[in-house]
């Protein structure tokens, strides 16, 4: 079990890191304004509603939860915590 935890985390470290290594070529390609699930490299579901993303993980049979989310704010936007 703690192998598969590992497995999980693993992958979702490197889809995160291919988001953020590829977040100019997601804006160039429309993705701007939208939530983009990535699964092994590949953009895999896209919306502007954070819902519908969910329901298209879903139905390819996956588990949300382990998929990598994240939203492509335009270029230059600074988010405030």
């Amino acid at each position: 079990m703690i192998n598969q935890e590992l497995e999980l985390l693993e992958n979702f470290e490197r889809d995160s890191k291919w988001f953020h290594d590829n977040i100019e070529k997601l804006r160039e390609q429309s993705f701007t304004g939208k939530f983009v699930a990535v699964s092994n490299g590949k953009t895999i579901a896209s919306d502007e509603n954070i819902d519908m993303v969910i329901k298209t993980i879903e139905k390819e049979g996956k588990n949300p939860a382990h998929i990598f989310i994240e939203f492509v704010y335009p270029k230059g936007f600074t988010l405030l915590l």
